[in-house]
């Protein structure tokens, strides 16, 4: 049997537009595929390598970034609910009208080696530096401490830390740096050099805890790296007033 000329174009007609029918629906199936599984992985990107600093959550939203950076100035008030513990060398926050003196619980026989199991003289009754604290309500502790230790260990100081977040979720701790000595006082109390190594420690202890710590050594500190006998009284261990002053809008400055 033999087919016509027309018969033959009617035939390839119908081919080429099954073929044409199959492309085009592979073609749109394609398309809905790509538009709903791809994804962009990592590795199709080049990502610039950028640095990241740690910050860890403490509680009801607060974020931890350690040494606290500078912000904007606290007001006075701030000083109402907080109290500092361990140096004399605070004393003098007090003396100038910035903390009231029940907030300061502070005696150069706090070390490093008896922080949670000395007992304090408060209103004729000996109780422990945390009961202390917990009792004038703090929503901030200062600590200051370590001067006459400087190699000692922080285990009585994480025993107090502990103490506290156990019992007051709501209290935030700060350790506060060692300041720096006068060139004149490095062969009585300690060499700067290794005021700075304490702190270094007193910093990573301060991210495994989980509390705030604050450079204030950094602030007093001269171009040599120690402080400058302007900042210091005549025997160069006390600080002037203006020092005390400066200590304090340090402090009202790195909040937390």
């Amino acid at each position: 049997m033999k087919i016509r000329q027309n018969e033959k174009k009617k035939a390839k007609f119908r081919v080429s537009f099954l073929f044409l029918f199959i492309f085009a629906s592979f073609v749109v199936c394609f398309v809905f595929y790509m538009k709903e599984d791809f994804e962009i992985s990592s590795d199709m990107v080049e990502i610039e390598d950028k640095e990241v600093v740690r910050i860890e959550p403490i509680g009801d939203g607060i974020t931890l970034v350690n040494p606290v950076p500078a912000g904007a100035k606290a007001d006075k008030s701030y000083y109402d609910d907080a109290v500092f513990i361990g140096n004399t060398v605070l004393a003098g926050l007090s003396d100038n009208g910035y903390v009231a003196p029940s907030n300061m619980l502070l005696s150069d026989s706090i070390t490093l080696s008896n922080f949670n199991t000395v007992f304090l003289s408060v209103n004729n009754e000996e109780i422990s530096i945390a009961d202390a604290a917990l009792g004038l309500n703090a929503g901030k502790i200062y600590i200051m401490v370590g001067v006459d230790d400087l190699e000692g260990s922080f285990g009585e100081l994480e025993d107090f830390i502990d103490t506290i977040k156990e019992k007051s979720d709501k209290t935030q701790i700060y350790l506060m740096s060692l300041l720096p000595v006068t060139s004149d006082n490095e062969s009585r109390i300690a060499l700067n050099s290794d005021i700075d190594t304490y702190n270094s420690r007193l910093l990573d202890f301060a991210d495994q805890k989980d509390v705030f710590y604050i450079d204030v050594s950094t602030d007093f500190k001269g171009n040599d790296g120690k402080l400058p006998p302007s900042y210091a009284e005549v025997n160069g261990i006390r600080l002037k007033k203006e020092s005390y002053d400066r200590l304090s809008d340090y402090i009202l400055t790195h909040t937390g």
